[in-house]
């Protein structure tokens, strides 16, 4: 397979690191974008200076609000939805055109395993807003389909990563012990495991998968 051109979207947080690592190790030509996105006309001026791409990791990260859904106030909804959902409707409707255009591209969107089962905790915005990256993936992935543009996405839990599972966090006793009772794979799985998955959808060994969202958990979501 010849080089590709990926974009990574929060490249330094989340899956970033990995499919970073991931895609660069295979051959491809990376271009990281490291800050959050905060409106329609930037991504459309970065992918006009960088597109076009054959591959789109659109990893989008957010702080998890632990708190009541009463307490759920505006500006947390907001927050949420301009970091996970805002920015993805702009890089779909940035990148699929020109992908439509040549007929082949794929578009890969880690989103989260608590939009398929909800976690222990009260953590209700985070898995609406990405429930909501999920449900674009199957209504985008199904519409892509008849252009021969892939739309996929994988659904991570329990995968070291900066953002949620820290090194800090890993190291912690309680969260060994809890981990080992919670996922079934009884470990967490390592940034590489989730990357590949990624790189899998982003193949053409994925060619016939369109708008599907594939649980990375170690059986969590089971």
């Amino acid at each position: 397979m010849s080089a590709r051109r990926v974009l990574v979207t929060d490249a330094e947080h989340f899956v970033g690191p990995a499919a970073v690592e991931r895609f660069r190790a295979e051959g491809d030509e990376v271009v990281a974008h490291i800050e959050p996105f905060t409106s329609r006309t930037e991504v459309a001026a970065f992918v006009a200076e960088h597109a076009p791409f054959d591959v789109v990791i659109a990893n989008l990260d957010a702080p998890i609000t632990v708190t009541s859904i009463t307490d759920h106030d505006d500006a947390i909804v907001d927050e949420l939805h301009a970091r996970l959902v805002r920015p993805l409707y702009w890089l779909l409707g940035a990148c699929l055109p020109s992908m439509i255009e040549r007929r082949d591209g794929a578009v890969v969107v880690p989103t989260s395993a608590t939009a398929i089962r909800s976690s222990s905790h009260p953590i209700a915005g985070y898995e609406a807003a990405r429930a909501a990256q999920l449900q674009l993936v199957h209504s985008v992935g199904k519409e892509m389909a008849r252009h021969g543009v892939r739309v996929n996405g994988i659904a991570p839990n329990f995968i070291e990563n900066p953002s949620y599972f820290p090194p800090e966090t890993i190291a912690d006793p309680e969260f060994q012990a809890s981990m080992r009772t919670t996922v079934p794979a009884q470990r967490l799985g390592r940034g590489a495991e989730a990357a590949a998955v990624l790189w899998w959808l982003a193949s053409p060994d994925a060619s016939y998968v369109f708008g599907t969202v594939i649980p990375t958990d170690g059986g969590w979501t089971l």
